[in-house]
């Protein structure tokens, strides 16, 4: 800790003075930089800030006024604190001086006995050095110690270990919502170090550098680079200060610095392994014996039999999402663009438990699978597959497990090709003028379409489900019949009447 004001005060050869601090008691703990010694009028010349001043006076004596002058000028430049010997020449400082100290936070002391002022500056300079020395001790502490974990890949949790040695008290690393990451206890449980942990933490807002504030005057660190912090360090307790604030900037680098290594080992793995996956859809790979050849390079058992698989988000969240939440998969797993990761997997595998893991750590997530498939090259039309699947299973309801082809059926194929025109343009051509009837009239003969086609045509079933006499019913239907143009009672007619519906209703849930 650095030297001050009041540890100054407190050392032998200004205690032998008599001090009496007449203000500034909250300035007290100032650090001092140096000592100075002066008896002249133009003090602020002179100064740079955080320094101790030691007078006789004989720069103050000329008025009140110029005693607060000198006093105006301290406060200006930044002194750490002003010390009066007192004598006979100069009994007393001004009031006027003594006001304006106190009104600015600067410590005044007076000595009631005489000191030798180099001696005073020599003990202080001597416990400021010495400090310093300490000071540069302890930061080479703390770089070697974060270099040495670095170069040994520690992992986050080691690392905030290594924080919570150095400051000797605990310290927590956090995420954005408050999660707690690593807790590092010392001097505490853990419960006890966390309890409500969540709601303290929202009472203490997130810094964009370090320092501290809250209720409770945590001190924090933001963890991330250039801004984008996406957690920080917290000191709950414990003595703060540079060396503390010092650790946790310091852990906040290696924590990362890690995480931006393990990242980057990630996306050269994802960039390998999504290049011969696109290389496969392509067909660069070339004959079954190359690409089982390159396949077992990368780590991958050769297998009788392989799925493609796909997963990508409902959300326009990071792609980097989807590959952290995918865990471990027993087969390959690499970027094919900007919203698609690729899967290539044994058949073996169960997908429907990988879909799972994906799920739950990402519940906007989607896995979908194409056919199981003999061979590697023959590995493309599935992924091609699962491509498709994916792009239409993000549109519909969430579904427990991987999606497949049987899954989404006839809506997920008018879902793909929903942007088509020509599917526009068929459901106009079978709906157009019931739908501008019903936009005009609203009666209804649109939901009456609807439930025709549930229940297969069948009219008394219909007038159960649609609350309707036959009286009511039969004009209706007639109607219904004249505004779509074609003969209710043909399946061929039903059937193609149920596709424009599906796909124009498919286009409204957009």
């Amino acid at each position: 800790m650095p030297v001050t004001v009041r540890q100054a005060l407190d050392l032998p050869v200004l205690a032998a003075g008599d001090p009496v601090v007449l203000g500034g008691d909250a300035g007290l703990d100032a650090d001092i930089r140096w000592v100075h010694v002066s008896e002249v009028r133009g003090i602020g010349a002179l100064l740079v800030g955080h320094e101790l001043v030691l007078t006789t006076g004989l720069g103050m004596a000329a008025s009140p006024e110029a005693a607060a002058d000198f006093v105006d000028q301290l406060v200006t430049v930044g002194a750490a604190g002003l010390v009066v010997e007192l004598s006979s020449a100069y009994p007393q400082v001004p009031d006027l001086a003594l006001r304006r100290a106190r009104a600015a936070g600067l410590p005044v002391v007076v000595l009631n006995r005489k000191v030798r002022f180099v001696e005073v500056t020599e003990q202080v300079h001597r416990a400021i050095v010495a400090e310093q020395y300490d000071d540069l001790r302890f930061a080479g502490e703390v770089h070697q110690t974060f270099t040495e974990l670095g170069l040994a890949r520690a992992p986050m949790a080691r690392l905030v270990e290594a924080a919570a040695d150095l400051v000797g008290t605990s310290v927590v690393l956090e995420d954005l919502s408050r999660r707690v990451l690593v807790a590092a206890a010392r001097g505490e449980p853990v419960d006890r170090l966390l309890v409500d942990w969540e709601r303290r933490s929202r009472l203490t807002p997130y810094l964009r550098e370090s320092g501290s504030g809250g209720p409770e005057r945590w001190l924090t660190t933001p963890v991330g680079i250039q801004g984008g912090a996406w957690g920080r360090l917290v000191q709950p307790g414990g003595r703060r200060g540079a060396r503390a604030t010092q650790v946790l900037e310091r852990a906040a680098q290696a924590v990362e610095l890690g995480r931006m290594i393990d990242r980057d080992e990630t996306s050269i793995q994802l960039r390998v392994h999504g290049g011969f996956l696109l290389d496969l859809l392509d067909g660069r790979v070339g004959s079954e014996q190359v690409a089982a050849a390159r396949l077992r390079a990368l780590g991958v058992p050769l297998s009788e039999s392989y799925v493609g698989a796909v997963a990508r988000m409902r959300s326009e969240a990071p792609v980097e999402r989807l590959v952290s939440a995918l865990g471990e998969v027993p087969g390959l797993v690499g970027v094919l663009d900007a919203v698609h990761v690729g899967l290539l997997v044994p058949a073996a595998t169960d997908l429907d438990e990988v879909a799972r893991t994906l799920t739950a750590a990402e519940p906007d997530a989607v896995l979908a699978a194409g056919p199981s498939v003999g061979g590697v090259l023959a590995a493309a039309p599935s992924l091609r597959s699962a491509r498709a699947v994916a792009d239409v299973a993000v549109t519909l309801r969430p579904y427990a497990g991987c999606v497949r082809q049987a899954d989404i059926r006839l809506p997920g194929l008018l879902m793909s090709l929903r942007e088509d025109a020509r599917l526009q343009e068929f459901a106009e051509a079978e709906l157009g003028r019931l739908l501008e009837h019903e936009a005009r009239h609203g009666s209804g003969l649109v939901e009456l379409l609807r439930q025709f086609l549930a229940v297969g045509g069948n009219k008394t079933e219909l007038a159960r489900v649609a609350h309707r006499n036959r009286t009511s019913l039969y004009p209706a239907l007639r109607r219904l019949e004249d505004l779509v143009g074609h003969p209710l009672d043909d399946p061929a007619s039903r059937l193609s009447l149920g596709v424009a519906l599906l796909a124009y209703d498919q286009g409204r849930e957009l």
